[in-house]
């Protein structure tokens, strides 16, 4: 699985702390984790001893079949409707019905904070995503030996309002964390300017 466990543990340990960290988990036992910022979706077979550790070392049990809690600090849990859950996330064919596009991660960062994010199809279409989310994904991480496919995206189909990042195990997205000032200077000038790819 391409998702860095350190950074999975602080970044749910952070959703926990201000009340929002929503597990759900489908009637065929995948689990849907959710933060305000970042959503992952990983398939039953392949949610590693590490994942599962550490979510119940936070919140204790977890969901059963088709329940979703929302779990916050001090062991407050809500139970809320399933029926309310997105679960496209684990769908892994974004190729039909919804329209993705690619984005790349390029190499020029803001502050160290913010990495630009930029359309492959149209370089007007710029977004800033917080540099902390982004250090989720670390490709070399792909479990080929284990049946893992390699890691696709990012693609989008907002405008690159979220982001997801997909293999056959698991599915990333994030969303935008920042709002944008598009009268900035430094934004207009990068509108103008294929940007230079780079990895996560």
């Amino acid at each position: 699985m391409f998702i860095k466990q350190s950074v999975f543990e602080k970044l749910i340990k952070k959703a926990y702390k201000y009340d929002s960290l929503r597990i759900y988990k489908s009637e065929d036992d995948n689990l849907i984790i959710d933060t305000p910022n970042c959503t992952l979706g990983i398939h039953k077979d392949f949610i590693t001893k590490e994942v599962k550790g550490a979510l119940i070392k936070l919140v204790g049990d977890l969901p059963e079949r088709m329940e979703s809690i929302l779990y916050g600090k001090g062991g407050n849990m809500q139970y809320e409707i399933s029926e309310m859950i997105d679960t496209s996330i684990l769908n892994n064919d974004y190729t039909k019905d919804r329209e993705y596009s690619p984005y790349i991660v390029s190499n020029v960062t803001i502050e160290k904070i913010y990495r630009v994010i930029q359309s492959e199809s149209d370089i007007s279409i710029i977004r800033m995503f917080k540099q902390e989310y982004l250090d989720l994904i670390e490709r070399s991480l792909v479990d080929i030996k284990g049946g893992e496919t390699n890691v696709e995206g990012p693609i989008s189909d907002d405008e690159g309002s979220s982001l997801r990042w997909y293999t056959n195990v698991c599915a990333l997205e994030i969303k935008r964390s920042v709002a944008e000032d598009y009268t900035n200077e430094l934004i207009g000038a990068l509108k103008t300017i294929k940007l230079e790819k780079c990895e996560e």
